[in-house]
């Protein structure tokens, strides 16, 4: 009885910690480049690699009153809220071929 009264957010907690914890900082005294202070990536238009998928489950997820607490606190920014999600029109992935034949099954390598 008790779980069915709770509200239960549909944001993630690793979403909302990563937008909290990867925030930027300038390098060499303040007159650097932006890093993020977490993991020093450096730090793009949407932020970090982490905080910019953070920021787009945020905005999948997040209900319209959500959005607005987090574009008041600061955690996200209204460039945030134009991200989507990577597609790739061809189908390709990232990784790029290994130059090694791949071994054919089932046929044992001579010693």
């Amino acid at each position: 009885m008790a779980l069915t009264s709770l509200s239960r957010d549909a944001v993630p907690a690793w979403a909302k910690i990563d937008l909290q914890l990867h925030q930027p900082y300038r390098t060499w005294f303040g007159f650097g480049r932006l890093r993020c202070d977490w993991c020093g990536e450096r730090w793009g238009r949407h932020g970090c690699h982490f905080r910019g998928s953070a920021a787009r489950h945020f905005i999948a997820t997040a209900t319209v009153p959500q959005r607005e607490a987090a574009l008041l606190s600061g955690d996200i920014n209204p460039e945030d809220l134009r991200l989507h999600r990577r597609y790739r029109p061809t189908g390709a992935h990232r990784r790029r071929p290994s130059p090694w034949p791949a071994p054919a099954l089932g046929v044992q390598a001579a010693r």
